[in-house]
């Protein structure tokens, strides 16, 4: 992820909102935590596999989830299926150029590396976004 200057755009409708941040790799996911907490959001994680997150689930209760595809050598797909299947919005993060069409119910798919922008735009755009199951 690299970390953009000048996001500091409007992120009212992402206040308070809590989110499940699951990415093994230690500097994308502190770059997705500061981010995420400059925009006012609640971080729960970052975790890296995919019983951590699960356990973190029941304490946190997230809005929304983003969910590295490659967890230390785990596929996180049973963990993004969990996660969707229990109301949780999913944003899928890879460095994976071909990933599989069964991905396409989740909320979101940004290709690694990203930006601040792009991530902000997406998860504005999911914030308007009712859930659906």
């Amino acid at each position: 992820m690299a970390v953009g200057k000048g996001t500091r755009t409007s992120s009212s409708d992402l206040q308070g909102q809590r989110v499940l941040v699951v990415e093994d790799g230690w500097q994308v996911a502190d770059g997705l935590k500061l981010s995420l907490e400059q925009w006012g959001m609640t971080v729960a994680g970052p975790v890296a596999t995919a019983r951590e997150a699960q356990s973190l689930v029941s304490e946190c209760r997230p809005n929304l989830a983003i969910v590295d595809v490659n967890l230390k050598g785990e596929m996180g797909y049973k963990l993004m299926d969990w996660l969707h299947d229990r109301g949780i919005q999913v944003i899928v993060i890879s460095g994976y150029e071909d990933l599989p069409g069964s991905l396409d119910k989740f909320a979101a798919i940004l290709q690694k590396p990203f930006t601040d922008a792009a991530l902000l735009t997406t998860l504005k755009r999911m914030m308007g976004t009712p859930r659906t199951r």
